[in-house]
């Protein structure tokens, strides 16, 4: 469904991406892991068409996004880490002004909202308050929300579990496995170890702009007999990722 070949993005003389080549299949949830600064966030602003690689290439159903953005962003869902949402309205306020973002037909707008709700876990006397005072768990699930109003193909989300408690970080991964079930094909950017082995089919481990690993989670975690957390730690434990490109 998207392949990056040999992506590059510079900011000056920073190498924020250096090389990055993997494919994402469709139906599947792909992780895009690594620490801060290792490139994800970089990557992810390429895949959404926010900014233009400087070298490489981003295909998309096979054809580049870079010559023609349209091409993904009709198909895209984005959920960036930082919560896109108006406080002072209410939930449902807010999937209304997405849901217009989006040109969701107004006559389908409200069996969209049905449909988010059920998804998030939301009620409508949950919807009906105001997003401020939503705890940090509530206001993740409907940043998420309102992202799928459109019914996007592919979904992009970027680390949407940061700073929540357990209870409502496993409510959003719950969300996350029910909308692949559903047939939403996910890139989940995050550097929760558990998380992805839990969650993912593939991954891709970046490290300072680019991939150490990327493939089939269960051959690679059973090809090093380690679980992901450990493999993990190990490779950025050592400068093999150095050579890939020298060789």
């Amino acid at each position: 469904m998207l392949y990056l070949q040999d992506v590059k993005k510079y900011y000056k003389k920073k190498k924020a991406v250096d090389g990055v080549s993997f494919g994402i299949q469709k139906g599947e949830i792909f992780g895009l892991i690594g620490a801060n600064g290792a490139g994800k966030s970089t990557t992810i602003s390429m895949i959404t068409t926010m900014l233009k690689p400087d070298g490489g290439d981003i295909l998309f159903q096979g054809q580049s996004i870079i010559s023609n953005p349209k091409l993904i962003r009709e198909h895209l869902g984005y959920v960036p880490q930082d919560i896109a949402l108006y406080l002072s309205l209410s939930g449902r306020d807010n999937l209304v002004f997405w849901g217009n973002a989006y040109h969701v037909p107004k006559n389908k707008l409200d069996e969209r909202i049905d449909e988010i709700c059920d998804i998030i876990g939301f009620t409508k006397d949950t919807l009906s308050q105001k997003t401020a005072s939503y705890s940090g768990g509530m206001k993740r699930r409907l940043n998420i929300g309102a992202a799928l109003l459109h019914r996007p193909d592919f979904l992009v989300l970027d680390e949407p579990t940061v700073g929540i408690d357990m209870i409502a970080r496993n409510q959003i991964l719950e969300a996350i496995k029910r909308l692949n079930h559903m047939g939403t094909t996910i890139l989940y950017c995050g550097h929760y170890m558990e998380e992805v082995e839990r969650l993912c089919d593939s991954f891709c481990m970046l490290h300072e702009g680019r991939e150490i690993v990327w493939g089939s989670k269960d051959k690679l975690l059973k090809d090093s007999g380690k679980t992901l957390e450990t493999l993990y730690y190990e490779l950025m434990g050592t400068n093999l990722y150095l050579q890939r490109k020298e060789n």
